[in-house]
């Protein structure tokens, strides 16, 4: 009867259990029936139906005593109880797939064994969803299932893989009630769980214990080493590795943990660019027979690699056995990581040609160096192969493609970016970050707010920003935002950023690169007082060591840029050591402030302390001379760059030179360097020839250097304006006026003369004739008596200054408006005695306003110190650090 039972049941399929359901009426049916029938059911409805009858029929909670059976057992039939059949109806679900049904039929089975809760939860572990994992298994205590050593170990894994510390230390606890502190196999998975969860003293603690019992083994070292390696304790990591050496390496039972051990410890090597721990390393692999394996082949390249070897890590490759696409992948990035891109896109195509699966690390890394090397475009080419062959991008992809889009302020690309980074899930719309801030979604937005900060994107750059919550910006969101803003936006906006950033709540220490980008702000908007305030700030935090150069060469340049250049000269004498930069900055601050022996001072003592001139250093060299009246010097120095220091002059250096022989009226020779140039005068030179024909009055040779700077299309407004005024000292007004037709019917807009002056209030700004300041009605009274006590000394307004075709009187009051006289006069107002006036201005300043400057410098107890557009003139007594070379 039962094989006729099965044979029709197979033959039927779940029609036959309604069927089998309409005979049952009225009649006992034994246990063995259905459990056939379980075992025979192909799709849940089936299983529901055979569950349904065995919960109506009483056998999955009727004791087997009471059980009415009509057909006696078969002689080699077992007897099923109640628990079996439970069991048989989970196992029923489980084969068809429905793991709800199956757990809640399962705690329907009293007393319920561990093994079917581990292979529910283990099913949900393999199919990533941890909080369920975790649930089950707190369903199965209330149950009152006591969890066994392989329910600890998947319940540990799943925490340690959300991460949750709060389920792993409950859990812990559950361990000890349960008399498992001393499993071996438990206690390890307690030591990878607490050390995923970034608790690294439980982990710590927890492996004390271990080793206290004795009862440790290589995967308990392993765990430790790897739990100090990811923790940024990469000494600590090495100092393990080699106690487990000399401890464990004779309880380890297979290859296998030997070389688990060797690839957890390699990348604490690679952290601290220990090459000799790596090559040790190495050995201890070929020794133990391990190297082979292309898992140790795989980190000891990238090893190498990070330890700047590629030869080493050359070596390795070629005697790997066995290549996959990991060990090419390692080579290409470390090809990356080292600069060498040439050698990298090699490999990338040989991989290509060979057929070689190319996986979402190799895109990425030839991605990423193409965007470290500036090759924007072929890094958006190389991205669009990769989606084309269907190879999904990452986070760091994206980051690297966003990072090429910025070098080339393609926004467009970006934004395109940007919306496939929402589109497939690679960019969370809800932007909480918790824990560290380290989340991939705050990346991928740090990466577009650089990308839309270098397109000069502000509105979005700030949207993003502004988007993530105060608490999970972390230092390189910061940053970002204020180095944009630095480089490319207002600095204004940039300091207001870091006075934020660094105060209450969530107050966020900025790094050497946040300290660099704000003092690029100070620079910009000659903020000596927040400067000095910056610097103040770095002292007291101590945390800068690792980037003297970097921080201490900012300053140099914040302290010359902003007009004291003698503070500029103690940071640098304060330098325990120097490099190329740190001398090159500290002449260039010379050389602004018209300080040219200082500068060739500095230039001598460099070469004295072992460094060789570049290109940069001849540069600011050539700029010093011409702005301090050293003719000779610069052109001897021009001469010995390629004859006795193997350097080749540039279009920047001829441009400097001549610039120096116009300065000094030399405008013959000047022109005749162009003409012999070896190559083709560039925008720059043209430039330095139009700002000479300004001086010089040269109307000709000034349309003939426009004309040139129109055909390569490198016009703008100070062009223009420049023309503009040798046409207006000329009085040719016909062709002023044709200028500024031209200049309107172009959309060329002249940018109007502003000029800024630091107060005890802050930093009051002027433009020409501007009467919006609350204390213009003194600022212009006290004008009138200063230009009426200087002109009883001598001062004769120069009204070829005055561009416009009017009478002298109303030259003179156009001459009295502009913004450098007004910001002096302001100063002077709001100012203590014997204090330094700075003034700052977006233009070169006026010829008029400089004499004025001069006179006024000999009846007032201040220094003035001018910063225009081209170098700072230093106002004394009576006379200009300029010496007439502006």
């Amino acid at each position: 009867m039962l094989f006729n039972l099965l044979k029709f049941t197979r033959t039927i399929g779940v029609r036959f259990i309604s069927v089998a359901n309409a005979a049952c009426f009225g009649r006992d049916v034994s246990a063995i029936h259905f459990a056939a029938l379980l075992k025979e059911c192909r799709s849940v409805n089936a299983v529901r139906q055979v569950h349904q009858q065995l919960v109506s029929s009483g056998l999955l909670s009727y004791p087997a005593s009471l059980l009415a059976v009509s057909f006696p057992p078969l002689p080699s039939q077992p007897f099923l109880s109640p628990r079996s059949l439970g069991t048989g109806v989970v196992a029923a679900y489980l084969a068809c797939g429905s793991t709800d049904e199956a757990l809640s039929a399962l705690e329907h089975v009293i007393p319920s064994p561990a093994v079917w809760w581990n292979l529910l939860i283990r099913q949900h572990i393999k199919e990533g969803h941890l909080d369920n994992a975790i649930a089950i298994s707190c369903r199965m205590l209330r149950a009152g299932t006591r969890p066994d050593h392989f329910t600890l170990r998947h319940i540990l894994k799943a925490c340690g893989e959300l991460p949750s510390y709060r389920c792993g230390i409950t859990f812990h606890g559950i361990i000890c009630r349960n008399g498992f502190e001393s499993n071996i196999f438990i206690c390890n998975a307690l030591v990878a769980m607490y050390a995923r969860c970034g608790s690294l003293e439980e982990t710590s603690l927890v492996f004390e214990e271990i080793t206290q019992k004795g009862i440790d083994d290589v995967i308990s070292w392993n765990s430790i080493v790897a739990a100090h390696v990811k923790h940024n304790n990469p000494w600590t990591a090495l100092d393990m590795f080699s106690k487990m050496a000399m401890i464990v390496h004779e309880k380890a039972t297979n290859d296998r943990s030997d070389i688990i051990s060797i690839v957890s410890i390699l990348p604490a090597c690679a952290s601290l660019k220990a090459l000799p721990q790596t090559r040790e390393i190495h050995g201890h692999a070929i020794r133990h027979g391990t190297f082979p394996d292309a898992f140790v082949g795989n980190a000891l390249i990238n090893s190498y690699a990070k330890c700047g070897s590629m030869k080493d890590a050359v070596k390795v490759f070629n005697t790997m056995e066995f290549k996959d696409v990991v060990s090419c992948n390692a080579m290409v990035t470390g090809y990356s990581q080292t600069g060498n891109f040439e050698a990298a896109f090699e490999i990338f195509k040989n991989m290509r040609k060979e057929n070689i699966s190319l996986n979402v690390v190799t895109w990425t890394a030839v991605i990423a160096g193409y965007a470290q090397r500036g090759c924007g475009q072929e890094a958006l080419n190389i991205f669009r192969q990769m989606v084309f062959s269907g190879s999904k991008p990452n986070s760091v992809t994206i980051i690297s493609l966003l990072s090429a889009c910025a070098s080339l302020g393609a926004c467009s690309q970006g934004m395109e970016t940007h919306a496939y980074s929402l589109k497939n899930g690679l960019l969370s719309l809800d932007n909480y970050f918790g824990g560290d801030g380290v989340d991939e979604d705050l990346m991928v937005q740090n990466a577009l707010i650089d990308m839309y900060s270098k397109c000069r994107i502000f509105k979005a750059a700030r949207s993003i920003f502004e988007s993530i919550p105060r608490k999970g910006r972390n230092v390189v969101t910061w940053t970002v935002m204020i180095g944009g803003y630095a480089q490319y936006g207002d600095s204004n906006d940039a300091l207001m950023l870091f006075s934020e950033m660094i105060s209450k709540p969530y107050p966020v220490a900025p790094n050497a690169f946040t300290v660099s980008c704000v003092l690029m702000a100070c620079a910009h908007l000659s903020a000596l007082r927040m400067g000095k305030q910056i610097h103040a700030y770095v002292v007291r935090q101590h945390q800068y060591e690792a980037s003297t150069y970097f921080v201490a060469n900012c300053f140099i340049d914040m302290y010359s840029k902003c007009g004291d250049v003698d503070t500029a000269r103690s940071v640098f004498d304060s330098m325990p050591q120097r490099n190329a930069v740190s001398w090159t900055s500290m002449m260039a601050g010379y050389g602004m402030h018209g300080r040219g022996h200082e500068a060739l001072e500095i230039f001598d003592n460099m070469q004295k302390a072992g460094f060789a001139p570049d290109d940069i250093s001849f540069l600011v060299v050539l700029y010093a001379c011409s702005h301090s009246g050293m003719i000779d010097r610069g052109l001897a120095y021009f001469d010995s760059m390629s004859r006795d220091y193997g350097v080749a002059a540039c279009a920047e250096h001829y441009s400097c030179v001549i610039d120096l022989l116009a300065r000094s009226g030399r405008l013959e020779k000047a022109w005749n360097i162009v003409k012999g140039m070896p190559m083709e005068p560039t925008a720059v030179v043209w430039v330095a020839l139009l700002s000479a024909c300004r001086v010089h009055s040269n109307v000709e040779l000034a349309e003939y250097a426009l004309s040139k700077l129109v055909e390569m299309n490198a016009e703008n407004d100070g062009f223009y304006t420049l023309i503009s005024n040798i046409y207006a000292k000329a009085r040719r007004w016909k062709d002023v006026a044709r200028i500024r037709n031209l200049m309107k019917n172009s959309g060329i807009k002249k940018r109007p003369g502003c000029s800024w002056v630091q107060g005890k209030k802050g930093t009051a700004s002027f433009f020409v004739g501007d009467r919006s300041h609350s204390l213009s009605p003194q600022i212009y009274a006290l004008l009138e008596r200063l230009i009426g006590r200087i002109k009883s000394m001598g001062y004769v307004p120069e009204t070829d200054f005055a561009l416009h075709d009017v009478d002298d009187e109303e030259k003179n009051n156009l001459l009295a408006e502009h913004s450098e006289k007004l910001a002096l006069a302001y100063g002077l107002l709001t100012t203590s005695p014997g204090t330094p006036i700075r003034i700052t201005k977006n233009l070169r300043v006026c010829g008029d306003c400089h004499s004025v400057f001069t006179y006024i410098s000999k009846i007032v107890d201040h220094e003035i110190i001018v910063r225009d557009s081209s170098r700072f003139h230093h106002f004394k007594n009576g006379s200009c650090s300029c010496g007439g070379y502006w």
